[in-house]
């Protein structure tokens, strides 16, 4: 088959989880002998076309204009329909999309994040058409909104998650296959539905294992691992900068803080100090960053989905101490064997000092979440049937 992948953001550089996820898809469908034709926007001019065409047959892209993506923000808003929708309304990006069709014929269409259905919708190709929707958006802004303590920040999430959620409900019964990576995602918007919902499945995230795990790493090292542009990796590494690290550090005086994660805004930069290293993207390096370090910290308190992090660390071989909010997205998760689920401060604090005091229980749970994800976590078997309609 041709098929058709439409993107909010280009995918290379690999920035965050969003194009990870969307070049893993086309990684699994080229494997299947599919031709993949990508249509995206781009924030960078020109963007990294050399790269991705090593993976997309066919690429079209149209740089997205900030200022029109502002207005178009604010004109869905006042027409009450999703303002993330709004963001991404271009003239140019139809006519874009319009040439691809009339230029490479595709049997199937894939558009990453809800987004982009409206695309889909105006041309009348619901039926031949996957939604990757990833997450539950509508639950994450609930969440985001727990996190704002107030203003017009708050309001606007509290808007834009009505909205979503109603349109969300739309898609569902408009398109015949919903893609999301967390079961809890599907049960969600399943309830929500208030009727079978036979459109949605879930096909979780996986992982590319290391070789093996390594033995020398940075005794002293906490890593978090994030893209900065969004705001739940914001809050979790502020969070944990601010309330958790300040406690660890009173008792073990040696450990450093490392933030890693492309695009880190001010308040992000203003935590870098001598013990805390605000690193930014390391594209390729990322999995030696990981191997450096004694624990990886996910204390993730705005959330949907799989947290790539957590799979990414365990399978580098380091053990991780996450949230309890996003440790029912991975089922496999056994608290205290291959991670540490930690409830509070205290917990999180009384963990993270456990992992770099006593080494032998740091490798064992290292080597228990390593083994866990090559069993269950490997992309080729999470993927399998993507390109296939409910």
């Amino acid at each position: 088959m041709n098929i058709c992948l439409l993107a909010p953001r280009f995918p290379y550089p690999q920035y965050g989880g969003d194009a990870l996820r969307i070049n893993e898809i086309a990684h699994y469908l080229k494997s299947k002998g599919h031709i993949l034709t990508l249509v995206s926007f781009s924030d960078e001019e020109p963007p990294a076309t050399e790269q991705a065409s090593r993976l997309y047959d066919h690429i079209y892209y149209v740089r997205r204009r900030p200022r029109q993506s502002y207005f178009y923000s604010v004109i869905y808003f006042l027409l009450r329909r999703p303002m993330q929708c709004g963001y991404y309304h271009s003239k140019a990006y139809r006519k874009i999309l319009s040439k691809a069709i009339s230029e490479q014929q595709p049997d199937l269409y894939i558009a990453h994040l809800v987004r982009l259905t409206p695309y889909l919708e105006r041309l009348g190709l619901q039926k031949q058409s996957i939604v990757e929707m990833t997450d539950a958006l509508s639950r994450t802004y609930a969440l985001s909104m727990n996190a704002e303590k107030g203003g017009l920040l708050k309001y606007v999430y509290y808007m834009e998650q009505r909205l979503i959620e109603k349109y969300e409900q739309h898609v569902i019964r408009t398109f015949p296959k919903i893609v999301l990576v967390s079961q809890a995602d599907e049960d969600f918007l399943r309830a929500k539905s208030g009727g079978p919902a036979q459109s949605l499945c879930t096909l979780p995230n996986g992982v590319h294992c290391a070789p093996h795990i390594s033995d020398r790493y940075d005794a002293n090292r906490i890593t978090f691992l994030g893209n900065m542009r969004t705001l739940q990796n914001q809050d979790a590494a502020l969070y944990f900068a601010n309330r958790i690290f300040p406690r660890v550090k009173e008792v073990f005086p040696s450990a450093r803080f490392h933030i890693v994660g492309s695009l880190p805004p001010p308040k992000i930069q203003a935590l870098a100090s001598e013990d805390i290293v605000v690193s930014g993207f390391v594209d390729d390096l990322l999995e030696a960053e990981i191997q450096q370090s004694a624990l990886v910290v996910a204390p993730v308190r705005v959330a949907a989905g799989i947290q790539n992090k957590v799979l990414q660390a365990m399978a580098c071989g380091v053990p991780v101490v996450l949230s309890e909010l996003i440790a029912p997205a991975i089922p496999q998760l056994r608290d205290g064997e291959n991670c540490i689920i930690a409830h509070d401060d205290d917990q999180f604090t009384a963990a993270c000092l456990r992992l770099l005091q006593e080494s032998t229980f740091r490798n064992t749970m290292a080597e228990q979440g390593y083994q866990m994800v090559r069993q269950h976590y490997d992309w080729s078997r999470k993927l399998e049937g993507y390109e296939e309609l409910n």
